[in-house]
């Protein structure tokens, strides 16, 4: 039988193992857990943002493991990409934004599923707001939380939190790990680039995995200082890649 996609399973990562294949996984990096991530699960590989984080913001990083479970068949060509669920405060900007301007307001394609007020990201600019007006947001301070006030072309991405994925090989495939943070909020080591990614044409490669192999992927999420709550925002990582049967 071809791999279906029950044989591509997701993994947790442990800091902490000697080896693959231990229970208790963290999501710190390190082997692969026998915890196995399942979808339909809030918060099921970041945790809850709390009031502190929201107003202060924050930034956090997770790894997983993408598993070819199939006993004899390679998954080929494979490639991890994001998709948003249907409610996800994400826009595009439909006006220019200019290098040091100080623009009160924002327009994008859609504002509806963005909070009343708070912070969003456009790319790597935190800019706070007071008020939404159609698909404008009002109220707009740019720069915030110390970030740069930079160029942002029409069509950047307006973000209410800001998800980005890298990946990284293992030492071994069938049995090695990848590297380890000391907690949540340090970034891997290598200056990883974090990619925001929703098609499989600009996907990130993981290559080949043969039959028990594995292959890591790191999450960073970052909240904007001053952001309000917003329930159900949820991302799908998705694998996908060619069969050889």
């Amino acid at each position: 039988m071809p791999i279906v996609a029950s044989d591509i399973k997701i993994y947790e990562t442990k800091s902490t193992a000697s080896a693959d294949g231990e229970s208790g996984g963290n999501g710190l990096g390190g082997y692969r857990s026998s915890d196995e991530i399942t979808t339909d699960v809030d918060e099921n590989l970041f945790d809850h943002v709390s009031a502190a984080e929201s107003e202060s913001g924050n930034t956090e990083y997770r790894a997983f493991m993408i598993k070819n479970t199939h006993a004899t068949i390679s998954f080929v060509s494979a490639k991890v990409y994001l998709s948003s669920s249907s409610n996800v405060p994400f826009s595009d900007l439909t006006t220019q934004l200019e290098n040091s301007g100080s623009e009160t307001t924002v327009d994008v394609t859609d504002a509806s599923d963005f909070p009343s007020s708070g912070a969003f990201f456009v790319e790597n600019e935190e800019i706070t707001y007071t008020g939404i007006t159609g698909n404008q947001f009002t109220g707009c301070s740019r720069g915030a939380n110390g970030t740069s006030k930079v160029l942002h072309s029409v069509g950047a991405y307006v973000e209410h939190n800001q998800i980005r994925i890298c990946v990284e090989e293992p030492s071994n495939k069938s049995t090695g790990y990848i590297q380890t943070i000391a907690n949540e909020g340090t970034e891997p080591s290598g200056s990883p680039t974090w990619s925001a990614v929703y098609s499989f044409a600009t996907g990130l490669s993981i290559g080949t995995l043969a039959p028990g192999e594995f292959y890591g992927v790191w999450v960073r999420r970052k909240i904007p200082a001053g952001c309000s709550a917003k329930t159900g925002i949820s991302y799908t990582i998705l694998r996908k890649g060619e069969t050889e049967e």
